[in-house]
């Protein structure tokens, strides 16, 4: 992936939270196997252990399409999930939250916003951890959804495929 699709999308990621006010979020990109962190942004972590440290954290674990998380869930359905307490998913939904990095990390994660990139981007956008005006964790409002689908399309007309020759 060339340097500018990779601003690209670090940019889209970037704006996707200050619009939300979300904690942390993550860009996966798409590949056979599963899902593959593409960018991450965690200002808590980053805080606690420095940006460096906090990306290595992050994206060691990658999601593999056999796995029920989130994510993959959103990915294979393309579905948009809006989780106001990632522990607190009834046992009957056909995902499940993976406390893996939480637990590696130290970092909570509570609300999420996660949705599915289309092209060019194949892939999903996850937002973690809306805040209120206080730096209160609190659910992703219902304004968030559309506004985030919206600044994503914009986005995306400013990337080339990702899987297009250099």
């Amino acid at each position: 992936m060339d340097v500018l699709t990779l601003a690209t999308v670090t940019n889209l990621l970037s704006v996707a939270r200050r619009c939300t006010r979300a904690q942390a979020g993550t860009v996966y990109r798409r590949e056979a196997e599963g899902l593959v962190f593409l960018v991450t942004q965690n200002d808590t972590l980053a805080q606690s252990v420095g940006h460096a440290a906090s990306a290595d954290l992050l994206t060691r674990i990658p999601l593999r399409s056999t796995e029920p998380s989130v994510a993959m869930y959103v990915a294979l359905t393309g579905m948009t999930l809006d989780i106001p307490d990632a522990y607190a998913i009834p046992a009957d939904k056909p995902y499940a939250f993976d406390p893996r990095i939480d637990a590696r990390s130290g970092f909570r994660t509570v609300s999420m916003l996660v949705m599915p990139l289309r092209s060019p981007i194949d892939g999903v956008l996850q937002l973690i951890n809306a805040t209120n005006d206080h730096g209160d964790i609190v659910p992703f409002s219902c304004d968030a959804e559309p506004a985030i689908q919206e600044l994503v399309s914009v986005e995306s007309e400013a990337l080339p495929r990702l899987d297009a020759p250099a």
